[in-house]
């Protein structure tokens, strides 16, 4: 039930959208605009900006949540039943080549700041990764961050070095650091 509503919230904005936007775009991205705006930027703040992300990264973390090895409730694995590799790929491909999301406003002094020196040697300084199979986290949805960091932080997200970085972290300074990087 919840993949018909998912899919029909596609349908309903890809109706709703102009034809040309989608000239581009694979096939499959339709079942993404629901959650991930039309070029891969979220209207919600707790679903992942995809627009410029890191193409390596797209593609393991999509193939995750096809395989199970990576869950979240906001991401029913029923979605990617049956979409091959290749799919992944393409679907990686046209997310990576969107243009990034705009930041949020940026509040002068932001906490988050202090805390980021966490971040900045897998992140780099404005949240722009150094390698392709890390996120970047510029831009991104501030709620987004959060959840990440905190589920990182409580074991529901398992990766080695963020389990370090997050245990480290109260829940003030994940709030702080992931606003921060929503405005860079």
């Amino acid at each position: 039930m919840k993949k018909l509503i998912v899919s029909l919230l596609g349908c309903l904005f890809i109706l709703n959208a102009n034809a040309d936007d989608h000239a581009e775009a694979p096939e499959l991205a339709a079942t993404c605009t629901a959650c991930h705006g039309e070029k891969g930027v979220s209207n919600n703040t707790l679903w992942p900006n995809l627009a410029g992300q890191q193409r390596d990264y797209l593609v393991q973390q999509t193939a995750a949540f096809r395989d199970g090895t990576r869950a979240d409730q906001g991401m029913p694995a029923a979605l990617l039943e049956g979409v091959s590799d290749e799919q992944i790929a393409e679907l990686a491909d046209y997310y990576a080549a969107q243009e990034q999301a705009a930041p949020a406003a940026v509040e002068e002094g932001a906490p988050g700041q202090h805390v980021r020196a966490n971040c900045v040697s897998c992140h780099g300084m404005n949240g722009i990764t150094v390698t392709s199979v890390w996120p970047n986290i510029a831009a991104q949805q501030e709620g987004y961050l959060k959840k990440q960091l905190l589920d990182y932080k409580s074991g529901k997200r398992e990766h080695p070095i963020m389990a370090v970085i997050t245990s480290e972290l109260t829940e003030e300074q994940i709030a702080a650091v992931a606003k921060y990087y929503s405005q860079h």
